[in-house]
C-alpha cells in the first residue's frame, strides 16, 4: 500500500485565485514536501481560512547539488510573483553568496482541484 499525503502551505488570497483562473500553475518553496504528498492545501496567509486545493503534478528542482541554477526573473515567471516579493517570501536567496546554486529552490507545478478529487487521490482512486 502506498501512503499519500498533503502539504498545508499558507497563500495569499489573490494567489489563490490565480491559481483557480489557471493563470498560477507553479508553487516555489525552499523546503520539499514529503515524496508521499499529492496535494496543496491552501490556507489563507493572513485568515488562515481554508482557500482550496491543487495536484501537485511535478517537481523541479533549482540550485544546490547537481540541479540547474536559478534566478529572480525566471522564478518570477514561473510563480507569477513579483520579484520583490519573492526576494521577501526567500531571503536567504539574497544573503548567500552565488545562491543560484547554492540555495536549493523547489518549484512545483500544480493545478487546482475540488475536495473530492483530493479525497480520491488520498485513498488511491486516482493516479497522481
Amino acid at each position: 500500500m502506498r501512503t499519500r499525503s498533503i502539504t498545508i502551505a499558507k497563500l495569499r488570497r489573490d494567489y489563490w485565485g490565480r491559481i483557480q483562473r489557471g493563470e498560477k500553475r507553479f508553487e516555489i518553496r525552499d523546503d520539499p514536501v514529503a515524496d508521499s504528498s499529492v496535494a496543496f492545501v491552501f490556507k489563507d496567509a493572513d485568515t488562515g481560512d481554508y482557500l482550496g486545493c491543487a495536484r501537485i503534478k511535478h517537481r523541479t528542482d533549482f540550485g544546490g547539488g547537481e540541479a540547474s541554477p536559478w534566478n529572480w526573473p525566471i522564478l518570477s515567471v514561473l510563480s507569477t510573483v513579483p520579484i520583490p516579493e519573492l526576494k521577501e517570501l526567500f531571503p536567504l536567496g539574497t544573503q548567500i553568496r552565488d545562491a543560484e546554486h547554492e540555495y536549493t529552490l523547489y518549484v512545483y507545478e500544480i493545478e487546482p482541484i475540488d475536495s473530492e478529487t483530493l479525497l480520491s487521490l488520498l485513498i488511491g482512486q486516482e493516479e497522481s
